[in-house]
């Protein structure tokens, strides 16, 4: 069974919050016989053996040859050994043992270890060709793999064209025997060949030769056109994948049809492609077809071009659709009556099919070819009326042609054209009024008969929200169903935002309602409706609030020299766009200007100073700003903000003038002189610092830093320093020290203490209390629970414990089991905790530091402890975990108890229990530090 709770929580500590990172569970890595390097004579044998906890896989150099691997698993561990027997040159390398179903980590899924097989006569490792071709590009370093089997050669780098050698400096160029001979790569890039040499003794040995190729590698853009190709059986299929690249770059293209590479499908003649290249001003236009003759319905699906630089590799897809026939499917449910409005603009009568190919199609009225004038225009998919007349009433015929079988197809409609429904004529449908205007909004319905009245609804911003989302975009009444909460509008309702309502009847067809704004104060909407007997119709007006233009300095309207300044220029968007900042060179510094104004009365430099700059958008409004860092005298000036009315095209200027404040060095407005003070008195000391900017002032005692503590206050900026209850320990040289950019400034004080000092330790009150008092409590509860009457067996509840075990009850085992976990209450992810350093270990358990993210406020990281059963531990070790977290749950959170915050007991991971954090340690040793405060035997000095 676990240690009790209550000598575990003392060993709780502190780690920095981090963010919570998902945790990962992996096996220990593999463990070789040999780490290191390996050192060996020709001809020799040698034995690697490779152990861990997953099939195991062994990686050799590419050059060796005489070595054989065998399986050596047993004692519940996988085994490969890797036996090199009568070693040459060529075993010279690395050997990496990995996890075979893992991704290969050194230290974390793979151990390797590196071997020399020394050879003076062969001082370089043989490569597998005779000439092996080294790519570099311009402004890296290159490696010439020259290895070696000898440690400490005193290598060279021969250049064939010119012919010149190649000394290492140690820095840029450098060989080092396990990977080669490392140089800039500009002072090889035109030799063409090059290798490596040495002496050994009065013998010149060389490597074998490389081939220096200059490439690039950066692929710019790729297309594949077409993107959706439709075809019919039998047709051919050509897609052109064209990749735009940088001078010298070799390319390779591949294609895949749905994930597969291209084959020929169903006997078909196979696809071939044709590489095509083209040398553009500093690019490279490569390019590759794909064809394919005679496509079947096979064929259908996406196309990948996938181009290949070696470093960089770029896809591009297309979708093939491929239909068995030519055809023509028109859609349904097609509406055979058409009801519209005589003067609705504009009526679309639409047409839905899928063809292929795309068909030939005309239109028909009664029968006879429809002739189209300005009003009426004949699409495809579509007809449309624009403002639609009594004489437009009649069957519409639409007929489409398959251009491959003339095989025709067609559908009718019949318009009617209703003369006694409601039209719409609307005023202030999506308009813009300026904060604190008195708008009036009109609203005028028309039909016959004449409707009886016109009703008004408001909604506020808040109940639609969605409404505004996208500025002066109208959106229709059917997107807006969602916002419900409209309230009527009378003249009797008190509706404060609404002075007036009027309603007018013009003629015999018209009626015209008037709506009174108060003050344009926040955006709303406005709902007018009208109705007849024949029908009801309604219009949503948009209600846009502006206000206007503005200008800012930010850190402050006052900035500093050296300050990062920036601009900014506001403006709704609704309103005004293109922004622009400039500066204007026709008025002088002295001259007093008016902030708004015609920027054509303005002389502004040719090309704005936020060129390149994009505007960012919050809310309603677009903010433009311009930057300028470590802000100099040059700066100053005055700049303006150009902005352009969106619906006129006028172009306004907002001036702002930049002034610098100068930079001062810091300094101390008083000196500090030397106090004495008595014991257990308090006293300041204060240094007052000025400057430009604001200095920061720090205080020291005797060459030490002085930080706040209990009985040190530092206010005011730093600039006063308190020492309450003074000890004989605080006197001593005081030194205030002013620093900004600009220089520092000190001033000094000795401060001397005077009187005897008592002992008593008021600090240490309030924790000998808290003892007390925690142990009271403890004693408090264990007699009022060990006082009450013990149920029997079948009366206990599920979920009841005593506090305090009694030895006489059931075994302490039966009543935590019959304790329950709320999973629901006190489960928390395992991803949104970060392990971190252990604070301790018990019998069978350890305490950990961890960050939680969420476990006490859904946006904060708090800092935990976690406890945790260690490896190996037994499942009557983990009932004992879960036993003391029911039980932390059953005691509840209490001031002097460390409390339970939460607990990750589902499957796929450690059991682990969270507890609060300990900033100031175990209270063991916190006593054990303050023993001499505590003791019994001190006595106050006398005398």
């Amino acid at each position: 069974m676990m240690a009790p709770a209550v000598s575990v929580i003392p060993l709780l500590g502190i780690i920095s919050c981090v963010a919570a990172i998902e945790l990962r569970f992996m096996p220990d890595p593999p463990t070789l016989n040999i780490y290191g390097v390996h050192r060996m004579n020709k001809s020799d044998n040698l034995e690697l053996i490779c152990k861990g906890r997953q099939y195991l896989r062994w990686k050799t150099p590419p050059t060796s040859t005489r070595f054989s691997i065998s399986d050596c698993s047993g004692s519940g561990l996988f085994c490969k050994t890797l036996h090199i027997s009568n070693a040459t040159v060529n075993e010279t390398g690395q050997y990496q043992c990995s996890y075979r179903d893992l991704k290969v980590e050194d230290g974390k899924t793979s151990a390797s270890a590196y071997v020399f097989v020394h050879d003076y006569k062969v001082p370089f490792v043989p490569s597998e060709k005779d000439y092996e071709v080294v790519f570099i590009r311009e402004g890296e370093r290159v490696v010439i793999p020259c290895r070696g089997s000898v440690e400490n050669l005193n290598v060279t780098l021969h250049t064939k064209y010119p012919n010149k050698e190649l000394h290492p400096d140690g820095k840029d160029s450098f060989w080092d025997a396990r990977t080669g001979f490392t140089v800039p790569s500009h002072l090889i890039s035109y030799a063409g060949v090059v290798s490596c040499q040495t002496y050994l003794g009065n013998e010149t040995f060389k490597s074998p030769l490389y081939i220096v190729a200059v490439v690039g590698y950066k692929i710019h853009e790729l297309t594949l056109t077409p993107t959706q190709p439709r075809l019919s059986v039998g047709e051919k299929l050509v897609l052109s994948c064209t990749a735009i690249t940088e001078l010298n770059v070799g390319m390779e293209f591949n294609w895949t049809h749905s994930g597969q590479a291209l084959t020929s499908v169903n006997g078909s003649r196979p696809t071939h492609t044709i590489p095509h290249k083209k040398k553009l001003w500093n690019t490279l236009e490569l390019s590759n077809t794909l064809t394919v003759e005679n496509v079947t319905v096979d064929h259908t699906g996406e196309y990948t071009c996938t181009a290949s630089s070696g470093l960089m590799e770029k896809s591009a897809t297309a979708y093939l659709t491929v239909h068995e026939k030519p055809f023509i499917d028109m859609k349904e449910p097609w509406t055979r009556v058409w009801e519209v409005n005589v003067d609705e603009t504009p009526t679309l009568i639409p047409v839905r099919y899928t063809a292929y190919p795309e068909p030939s199609f005309k239109w028909l009225k009664n029968g006879k070819s429809l002739k189209g004038d300005y009003r009426i225009k004949q699409k495809s998919d579509c007809l449309i009326i624009h403002k639609v007349t009594e004489a437009d009433a009649g069957n519409y015929t639409m007929v489409l042609t398959n251009k491959i079988t003339k095989e025709e197809h067609n559908r009718t409609v019949q318009l009617l054209c209703l003369l006694a429904l409601l039209t719409r004529r609307w005023q202030g449908d999506n308009d813009v009024y300026l904060y604190g205007s008195s708008p009036t909004l009109r609203c005028t319905a028309s039909g016959f008969p004449t409707p009886a009245q016109i009703e008004w609804q408001w909604m506020s911003k808040e109940d639609c929200p969605e409404a505004f989302t996208s500025g002066l975009k109208k959106k229709s009444e059917a997107q807006l169903e969602k916002c419900t909460s409209w309230r009527d509008i009378s003249n009797n309702t008190g509706h404060h935002p609404v002075e007036r309502l009027m309603i007018d009847t013009e003629g015999q067809r018209k009626i015209t309602s008037s709506l009174k704004i108060q003050k344009a104060e926040s955006p709303a909407l406005y709902r007018c409706m009208a109705a007849n007997k024949v029908g009801k119709d309604s219009r949503i007006i948009f209600f846009h609030v502006t206000r206007g233009l503005e200008v800012s300095v930010s850190p402050s309207n006052e900035p500093l020299e050296e300050d990062y300044v920036v601009l900014r220029c506001k403006a709704d968007k609704l309103l005004y766009g293109n922004l622009a900042w400039f500066r204007v060179t026709n008025i002088s510094e002295s001259e007093q200007v008016v902030s708004l104004q015609p920027c054509r009365s303005l002389t502004l430099q040719r090309r704005p100073l936020s060129h390149g700059m994009r505007p960012s958008v919050q809310g309603s409004n677009v903010t433009l700003e311009l930057r300028l860092p470590n802000a100099t005298r040059q700066d100053e000036g005055l700049y303006a903000c150009q902005v352009e009315n969106i619906k006129t095209q006028d172009r306004t200027c907002l001036l702002q003038r930049l002034s610098l404040k100068s930079l001062e060095a810091a300094r101390i407005l008083n000196n500090l002189t030397d106090q004495k003070v008595n014991v257990s008195a308090t006293t300041a000391l204060h240094c007052d610092a000025a400057g430009v900017p604001n200095p920061t002032v720090v205080w020291t005692k005797n060459n030490h830093t002085v930080v706040e503590g209990s009985g040190v206050i530092l206010s005011n900026h730093n600039q006063i320093l308190t020492i309450q209850r003074v000890k004989k320990d605080d006197s001593g040289l005081y030194v205030c020290t002013a620093c900004n950019s600009r220089g520092c400034d000190t001033s000094q004080a000795f401060l001397t203490t005077e009187g005897a000092e008592e002992k008593t330790n008021v600090e240490l009150i309030v924790p000998i209390g808290s003892v007390v008092i925690a142990m009271f409590f403890w004693l408090l509860i264990v007699f009022v629970i060990r006082g009450r009457k013990r149920p029997n067996g079948g009366e206990l509840k599920t979920g009841y414990l005593s506090m305090i075990l009694d030895s006489e009850d059931m075994p302490m085992d039966e009543q935590c089991e019959r304790l329950t976990y709320d999973a629901n209450k006190w489960e928390f992810p395992r991803d949104r905790l970060k392990l971190g350093d252990p604070l301790g270990r018990g019998a069978f358990g350890q305490v950990v530091e961890a960050a939680a993210f969420g476990i006490e406020k859904a946006t904060t990281c708090t800092t935990v402890a976690v406890k945790m059963l260690k490896e190996g531990a037994t499942s009557s070790e983990y009932r004992a975990l879960m036993s003391e977290l029911k039980i932390l749950i059953h005691i509840g959170h209490h001031l002097n108890v460390v409390n339970l915050l939460g607990a990750c007991t589902k499957p796929g991971g450690p059991l682990m229990v969270i507890v609060e954090y300990c900033k100031h340690g175990n209270l063991s040793s916190y006593l054990k530090s303050k023993r001499g405060e505590y003791s019994p035997y001190k006595r106050k000095r006398v005398g």
